[in-house]
């Protein structure tokens, strides 16, 4: 056959795409094709590689990527700003005629991107076909961008989808992430570049004998600070060879057991001969350690999205291990380059990816030209074509196999601003799953499990009459614990049961008593994520381990107005977090390995808090924490709150430890504690972050109420809850206010807790009549009580608050501004008197300048923003209205009133529309979103359906919720299986006009903190043996 022509678009960003694009180059010149790499990487790179006189390298910047801020992050606003000069605005229209021209004129065969968006439009324009490779795309990595505050590029990032759209296929390496813009999917293996020499050659090339142990250092970027390689680093007997482009790392000198790598070293030769190799997740770095054996300990990066689906990748061969990066600065390298360079893993998957890649490039070529490789064609790898209707969702068009749900708020974000011809989204079964795939027999605790959820199921079908009734059974898993105090909720609260087995199962295949938890033990699973290991030698299991539970919450009515002193109604969620803690006094204190070498390099043992967080992954957080208690101290004084603010915000990926350690800090300030035993726990939550649902209140509630009763302090649950909103406020920096802690705190099951945040009175309960029933619907899109909507409008509303007061002091009507809350103010009053002296918005400058403060030490005004005044400060004044309204309308009617059906739709008729009133006040505050909006309108839709019908509506009222800006949103319906049905229609629509999004529906309640109590176990002894 004759030869074909490639034109190959390389993105400029990372070495990781140089690198495997030269792989795929070279099988495609191997077969005697033509190709032109099109790339911002130095031509050199592909010239010095691939001498073939077929091989052409075209400069073009046609990308940005991401720009480093330092070795770990990325500036985010630095990377959009560089896209946008390069490829977006004005720019944008001339750069995809001058591909395009050149498409035109050179009419290669085929052109392949990885993962050049204009590439794809431009091959599109030209009517040539065009397949992507790649294991990310910029419009995912992009997107969470657009949400930490850079929504002016949200159209840029758009087009970027849009751009992908136009490609044909898309090759999917392994370690891959979302990547909805994409119609046709095929999975290839590893695209690796291979070792060209053996151990041996290398060794006797770095002048190292064979019995020394090596790590490989892959350097890029310089750590922020004064930081330099010290000997100390590297366990004894060990050499690093540092690759670092020829050049020492900051400039020091090397100590004497490093090596520099000559600029020029073939990088897999020393990652292949190495033991270990030490640096960060990129595809390269990833590919190269699974094909050549090698582990990998890395240091985790912010902002890298890709991240976390080639460190899933690593963890599900058990090739890797994470340092953390206060351990990396500091030089404690040797317990992980230890602990590395004991697993024992090889990867099983093919590592033929250049060459399965090349053939399947070349079959569409092939393919393209024979059908002429007009624009109106679709091309398949596998050598099927379609038109391109049909790839858009067309009648007949290709369907993926199978609906994935996909838990990524992000991606789904901008998913919905998207048109509306779109198909499912396959994401890794593991990452929407949240497990590893199963690789053993079923364990004892999963035995247990499944016992347990068969009595459940007798217990359910003897509710339902389908079997006889029978005597309640004591919890299986308290044949595993003596109770020493607490435990009556346990028959209430069946995802404790199922926390206490996960206890169970820790311990099973525990280390040995006194051995490193860093260490496999027997019964392990060979694929355990690091937080379960981490999670195993936690607790000494002969002594108390106190357990506490605190649910989410579902924000009824009320809402943000809680900063504004408004009546608020809360329901405690079925969904909890649980926490398990244990005090060591240091004789007994076990720590991890790195924290055991710091502590000898620091002088002896030292009381520590140990930390970890069973799901961390999925939200690609750290999944541990630890620090020495001395470090929050001073002198023996406390160290000041803003000070543990920033020590906390150090590393992002760890950043969560704010919430835990922060109520340590707290305890001190405001309880006098001191802490001089160590502390392990152990958090394992149910309410997913993001979603609007208060997951950090139901965090800090369990660790605040366990810290204290292991350290015999007594906090009635409003204490409780205040301590919890000191710790948001004051450690973390988050403007909240306390309804969120209260309801954690002191929620009753099946009640709405009612609460009026002056700061915090609190009201009798609202019991939920039984014909009422409230959901909550995750929108997908992520909410943020931190976010920057969030903070202005509260901003906004104290400016206003600021500006009343000194109109009601002029008109001599202080009284109804009494307490100094918006929600005291009249409706009637402010519409009358106030409203209209109002600005719809002031800059933070004009008003600093009139009013020198706004009163909130929550937030803070920023001179060159502009904030809205009027709408924030009117949304608590009616809304706190609203919320009394909808408390009196739930009032159990009088003992002798006569209630029929049409009295019950009434009551939900009106308390919806009151929902609805509030659902606009958000809007109007600038903080809707597309996804929670559309929710609230199928809401409106299925209920009119029901009325066209002639039937009586099954959901009658829906609302955005806390902090508004994504999350969740309450729908309220009847407590019946119309209601059940309807809810169910809405959260499939939902779906369907939103690429395949399945929601997650939050039912039920459940206690709070205080009514569920402080668990005291301890482990039973397993019997002797008989002789």
């Amino acid at each position: 056959m004759d030869p074909l022509t490639i034109a190959y678009y390389v993105t400029g960003h990372g070495l990781g795409h140089a690198t495997r694009s030269l792989e795929v180059c070279r099988a495609l010149l191997d077969l005697g094709h033509s190709v032109t790499v099109i790339t911002g990487q130095p031509a050199g790179f592909f010239l010095r590689e691939l001498r073939s006189p077929r091989l052409a390298v075209r400069k073009a910047g046609l990308d940005f990527g991401a720009k480093q801020q330092d070795a770990f992050s990325v500036d985010m606003s630095a990377s959009m700003e560089g896209y946008h000069r390069i490829a977006g605005g004005d720019q944008r229209g001339t750069l995809l005629q001058t591909e395009q021209a050149w498409l035109t004129a050179t009419r290669p065969d085929l052109v392949v991107s990885d993962v050049v968006p204009m590439a794809c439009a431009a091959a599109r324009a030209a009517g040539l076909p065009c397949i992507c490779v790649s294991n990310f795309s910029w419009d995912f990595i992009y997107s969470q961008y657009l949400m930490s505050g850079h929504s002016s590029y949200r159209g840029m990032v758009w087009q970027i989808a849009e751009d992908y759209a136009c490609a044909d296929l898309l090759l999917r390496l392994p370690g891959y992430a979302p990547m909805p813009a994409f119609r046709e999917v095929e999975d290839v293996p590893l695209v690796v570049r291979h070792a060209r020499k053996t151990k041996e050659q290398v060794f006797t090339d770095l002048g190292l004998s064979l019995d020394q142990h090596m790590v490989v250092f892959i350097y890029g970027g310089q750590p922020p600070g004064d930081w330099h390689l010290r000997e100390e680093c590297l366990p004894k007997g060990w050499v690093c060879v540092v690759c670092a482009a020829g050049s020492p790392p900051g400039g020091h000198p090397l100590p004497s057991n490093f090596l520099l790598a000559p600029a020029d070293a073939y990088t897999p030769d020393l990652i292949a001969a190495a033991d270990v190799l030490l640096g960060k997740i990129g595809y390269g770095t990833v590919s190269e350690c699974l094909a050549h054996g090698t582990p990998l300990v890395f240091v985790r990066r912010d902002y890298f999205n890709e991240e976390p689906f080639l460190r899933r990748l690593l963890q599900l061969h058990g090739a890797a291990v994470e340092i953390r990066r206060r351990d990396f600065l500091e030089g404690t390298w040797a317990p992980f380059l230890l602990r590395a360079a004991e697993l024992n893993f090889s990867y099983d998957g093919p590592t033929n990816g250049a060459e399965v890649v090349a053939s399947k490039l070349e079959m569409a070529a092939r393919r393209g030209s024979q059908r002429g490789a007009s624009s109106s064609g679709q091309i398949s790898a596998n050598g099927s074509a379609q038109g391109l209707a049909d790839m858009h969702g067309g009648e007949g068009g290709p369907q993926r196999a199978g609906s994935v749900r996909l838990r990524d708020a992000i991606v789904w974000g901008y998913m919905m601003q998207r048109h509306d011809a779109r198909d499912k989204v396959e994401v890794p079964e593991w990452y929407t799953s949240g497990h590893m795939p199963p690789t053993r027999q079923m364990t004892s605790f999963e035995r247990d499990m499944a016992a347990l959820q068969l009595r459940r199921d007798e217990a359910a079908s003897s509710e339902n009459g389908d079997a006889p009734e029978r005597a309640p059974r004591q919890p299986p898993c308290l044949e595993h614990w003596d109770v020493v105090s607490g435990g009556d909720a346990l028959a209430d609260c069946s995802d404790t049961v199922d926390f206490l087995y996960e206890l169970v199962r820790l311990d099973e295949v525990a280390a040995p008593s006194g051995s490193d938890s860093d260490r496999e033990s027997p019964g392990r699973a060979p694929n355990e994520l690091p937080e379960r290991r981490a999670a195993r030698g936690l607790f000494r299991w002969d002594d108390d381990v106190i357990v506490t539970r605190a649910p989410g919450r579902l924000d009824v009515m009320g809402g943000i107005a809680d900063y504004s002193g408004s009546l608020v109604l809360q329901l405690p969620l079925a969904q909890a977090c649980h926490v398990a803690a244990q005090t060591h006094p240091l004789p007994l204190q076990r720590v991890w390995r790195h924290m055991q070498s710091r502590h000898e390099a620091d002088g002896g043992p030292k009381a520590a808090l140990r930390v970890v967080s069973l799901g961390a992954d999925l939200t690609n957080r750290g999944p541990t924490f630890d620090m020495d208690l001395a470090e929050l101290l001073r002198d023996g004084i406390p160290i000041p709150y803003d000070e543990a603010r920033q020590y906390f915000k150090r590393d992002p990926a760890h950043s969560w430890a704010a919430y835990v350690a922060g109520a340590l800090v707290v305890l001190m300030h405001e309880k006098g504690c001191r802490f001089t035993d160590g502390i392990s726990i152990l958090v394992s939550s149910a309410v997913p972050e993001g979603k609007g649902v208060s997951s950090s209140a139901a965090v800090e509630v369990s660790i605040m109420q366990a810290l204290a009763a292991a350290h015999g302090v007594q906090l009635e649950g409003r204490e409780l809850a205040l301590l919890c909103q000191k710790v948001e406020n004051c450690v973390v920096g988050a403007p909240c206010g306390v309804m969120d802690q209260m309801t954690s705190a002191l929620g009753e099951a099946g009640s709405l807790l009612a609460l009026r945040c002056q700061p915090a009175e609190m009201l009798p309960p609202v019991s939920l009549p039984p014909h009422i029933r409230l959901w909550g619907v995750d929108s997908g899109i992520r909410h943020s009580v931190g976010g920057l909507d969030y903070g202005t409008v509260r901003a906004g509303a104290f400016m206003g608050l600021r500006m009343l007061s000194g109109l009601a002091e002029q008109l001599q009507r202080q009284s109804s501004m009494r307490g100094g809350y918006l929600a005291n103010v009249a409706p009637s009053d402010f519409c009358r008197i106030y409203e209209q002296e109002l600005p719809e918005s002031i800059t933070g400058a004009a008003f600093l300048k009139d009013y020198s403060d706004h009163w909130d030490s929550a937030t803070q005004i920023d001179s060159d923003t502009t904030y809205l005044v009027r709408q924030p400060t009117a949304h608590p004044v009616m809304e706190n209205w609203r919320v009394r309204t909808f408390r009196q309308l739930l009032r159990p009617p009088a003992a002798d009133a006569s209630i029929n059906d049409d009295d019950r739709a009434e009551q939900l008729a009106m308390l919806g529309e009151i929902m609805y009133q509030s659902h606009a006040s958000y809007s109007r505050c600038g903080l809707g979103s597309d996804g929670t909006d559309r929710i609230v309108a199928l809401v409106r839709d299925e209920a009119a359906a029901a009325a066209a019908r002639g039937e009586r509506p099954a959901l009658y009222g829906a609302k955005i919720t806390g902090g508004g800006s994504g999350g969740t949103v309450c729908v309220l319906g009847s407590a019946d299986a119309a209601g059940e049905a309807a809810l169910a229609r809405v959260v499939e629509r939902y779906a369907q006009s939103t690429g395949g999004y399945q929601a997650q529906v939050f039912s039920g309640s459940s206690p709070g903190a205080t009514k569920f109590g402080v668990l005291r176990l301890r482990r039973k002894t397993a019997p002797a043996a008989q002789p």
